[in-house]
């Protein structure tokens, strides 16, 4: 059954199963449209909710911080007893509101900077964070701009998403882009990448060679103006590559008109998701006969397993089993991307990821989820959805695969 309420005007959705029901979670997606978001939904609805006696509440879009406290507070009038956030921008505000509310809170697939994290850390509230690290966002867009860079390429548009707006993994990508071509194609900026990567307005990067142009192009396309931001940098300019440092599908029906008005291809690059749109369009081909991805940088939808493992172990009560720290219950897990630059590889990545979880579910024995609960003695004790052989097993085929890629 699916239950739908208004707060704040935008409608949120919650997945209802009551049954033997102990826990009800907040979700904050920043757009249920997304395939990212989607994708994260599913496996929390479809998959954690089979296994666990709990239930989650999904926002409506989330465009800033405020809105996401809005959501927080509606929550905490429904009785929910934590939050996931796969938003979290202006997070020392929103861990304040979550402290207000003595609401738990854990970033189900992010970073924040050291700076921001040193200010939120003694949180009772704040679980931490789970998902690419700095390095890890930085080296997803430093690694496309260099594949990119080997395939005769020339104009660069690179669509920064929110990273003029304090988004944190956007602009890591943002910059390991502008880094990678600078190494690969032996330019020279006149200002700052940092500054650069951080640009408000859509900028025509000075890059110190007649032959090579950047464009940064701000915004989410959330907003009207990263919107408009896109569609005039369009209108000014030829493209052969894009960066996206965000959902791609975001920007697909774009891309392809600009395509047959320059009558050429434009290779697509994006850090982005392994999902089921982006499986679909890696496989499809352009008018010109090429994929509509041609690389991607891609979390998966399994990502999303530890942040729920953190909260539910703070939810019934033991924070402090989720890490060894006697200072701080606060995690901060680092995981990384999987990468592909043909179809063989993402479908080979997709495809056995959803035959893992298709496993999982079918499995009655055992429980899908390895985490820590502390039982109340001196011992903990874990639970999974595998069998020890199993997991082994998932995980040697997942290391060889990511080796592949």
């Amino acid at each position: 059954m699916l239950a739908v309420f208004a707060v704040s005007g935008k409608k949120v959705s919650a997945a209802v199963e009551d049954g033997d029901l102990q826990y009800t979670i907040g979700v904050v997606v920043y757009n249920q449209d997304s395939p990212e978001m989607n994708m994260f939904m599913s496996y929390y609805r479809d998959y954690i909710q089979q296994g666990f006696p709990v239930k989650f509440y999904f926002s409506g879009s989330i465009n800033s911080a405020e809105d996401e406290i809005d959501f927080i507070r509606a929550m905490k009038l429904q009785g929910v007893s934590g939050i996931i956030s796969f938003y979290g921008q202006d997070i020392q505000k929103i861990v304040e509101a979550c402290d207000e509310e003595e609401m738990y809170y854990v970033l189900g697939s992010g970073s924040i900077s050291d700076k921001d994290y040193e200010q939120i850390k003694t949180s009772q509230y704040f679980l931490g964070s789970v998902g690419p690290d700095a390095k890890a966002d930085y080296e997803a867009g430093y690694n496309m701009a260099e594949y990119f860079a080997d395939t005769d390429t020339n104009n660069y548009l690179i669509p920064s998403g929110g990273a003029s707006k304090g988004n944190y993994m956007h602009l890591q990508r943002t910059i390991g882009v502008l880094e990678g071509l600078a190494e690969k194609e032996g330019l020279t900026y006149s200002e700052d990448v940092e500054k650069l990567a951080a640009s408000e307005e859509t900028t025509v990067v000075d890059a110190g060679k007649d032959d090579i142009t950047i464009t940064i192009c701000p915004g989410y396309m959330t907003d009207p103006k990263g919107i408009n931001n896109l569609k005039h940098a369009f209108v000014d300019g030829d493209y052969d590559a894009v960066f996206c440092t965000f959902n791609v599908d975001e920007i697909m029906k774009l891309i392809t008109s600009k395509e047959e008005e320059q009558g050429s291809n434009i290779k697509v690059g994006a850090v982005d998701c392994f999902s089921m749109e982006n499986h679909d369009e890696i496989n499809d081909e352009d008018s010109f006969g090429n994929p509509k991805i041609d690389y991607i940088a891609g979390k998966y939808a399994s990502m999303g397993g530890p942040a729920f493992a953190i909260l539910y172990n703070a939810m019934s009560g033991h924070p402090e089993a989720n890490t060894d720290d006697t200072d701080y219950n606060t995690v901060r897990l680092y995981q990384g991307f999987w990468n592909a630059s043909d179809k063989d590889t993402f479908n080979e990545l997709y495809g056995y990821l959803r035959k893992c979880i298709q496993l999982c579910r079918s499995d009655g024995s055992d429980q899908s989820l390895q985490y820590r609960h502390h039982t109340g003695s001196s011992e903990s004790t874990d639970r999974s959805i595998y069998s020890r052989r199993r997991r082994e097993t998932y995980r040697r085929k997942l290391n060889r695969n990511v080796e592949k890629s």
